[in-house]
Parts: C-alpha cells; structure tokens; sequence
C-alpha cells in the first residue's frame, strides 16, 4: 500500500469514524430533545391536570355555594308562605270561634267551665271573669251559677277565666289562651302527619 493509498484509507476512516461519532451525537442529541420534549409535555400536563382539578373545585365550590343560597331562599319562601297560610287559619279559626260564640252550645260552656272552676275554689273565694264580648250573657249566668260573673276589662276573645286569691290561682279558659297555646305548638309538619294517620 502507497501512501496515496495508505492517506485515502486514513481519510476514509476518519470520515467514517467523525460519521459515526455525529450520528451518535445526532443521536444521543435527538434522544435528549425526545426527553426533554416529554418531560416538558408531561410537566404541562400535569400543571393543566392541577388547574383543571382547582377549577373543578372552584366550580364545585361556587355550585355549593349557590345552591345553599337557594336552598336558604326556599327555605325562607316555603317558612314565609307557612306563616301566611298559619295566619289565615287562624283567622279562619277565630271566624269560626265567633260563630260559636252565637250558640246556646257556648252559654253551656262557658256554664260547664265556671261550674267546674267553681268546684276547685272548694268553698274558697273565687273571681269568675267573662268576656265584655259576652256581657249580655252575664246575668244568664249570674242566674244559672248563683254566683257573681265580672266582665274582664282586658278582652280575652271569649270563654271564661277565674282567679282564687288565696291560691293566687288563675283558671284560663279563655279562647286567647287557646289560640296563644296552639299557634305555638302549630306546625305544618304535625298537620301532614294527623293527616297521613
């Protein structure tokens, strides 16, 4: 081998050797890329999947949030419509009652609850109160009890009341009474359960 020979072979080693060093570099340089290329891809969505799931979150938050209000605001409907029907059945009631009030079945009660009041003073004195709505009524009863009968001066809707002072006992019979005592015990759920029975 000449050295023109032994050159061009050491040529063409050396360009195959530099050849196959760049397309290892090439290569390893790519690869590189590749990784980091994925790195950055998996990096950008893990930052997305973590936006992602605090907007979720934050939409969760807000639906929550707005559908306790609406919640609190059904509430507060459903409680001020309660109210309303709860006034107009009373006011139905005390119609009701004033209509009663027009019977001889009312003189009989308001004689049953004097007579009963009457047999707890046992002998005692005892004040006897009506209405001044049922002051017409007074000397019926007065006649019928054989006992004096006071008009109350503070109105009570009607029945009657009776107080032993001895006792500093208050017997209430009054409709006022009855109505205070079931508008704070009335409730709609109580009413729906009566009716399921």
């Amino acid at each position: 081998m000449n050295t023109e020979e032994k050159i061009d072979f050491f040529r063409e080693m050396t360009l195959k050797y530099a050849d196959e060093k760049v397309t290892e570099q090439v290569e390893s340089f790519e690869q590189s890329l590749k990784e980091i290329l994925e790195d950055h891809k998996a990096e950008k969505r893990s930052k997305a999947e973590i936006e992602l799931n605090a907007e979720k979150d934050n939409l969760r938050k807000e639906s929550n949030k707005h559908l306790a209000q609406l919640q609190l605001q059904q509430q507060r409907d459903v409680h001020k419509k309660q109210q309303q029907l709860k006034e107009e059945i009373f006011a139905l009631a005390r119609e009701r009652v004033n209509e009663y009030m027009l019977t001889d079945d009312y003189i009989e009660l308001l004689i049953h609850q004097m007579q009963k009041a009457l047999a707890l003073a046992k002998g005692e004195e005892i004040t006897l109160y009506i209405d001044p709505v049922d002051a017409e009524k007074q000397s019926l009863l007065e006649k019928h009890l054989k006992h004096d009968v006071t008009i109350s001066k503070r109105p009570f809707i009607g029945g009657s009341r009776g107080v032993i002072q001895s006792r500093k006992l208050l017997i209430d019979n009054s409709f006022l009474k009855r109505f205070d005592v079931e508008k704070a015990n009335f409730s709609f759920d109580k009413a729906e359960e009566e009716n399921d029975q």
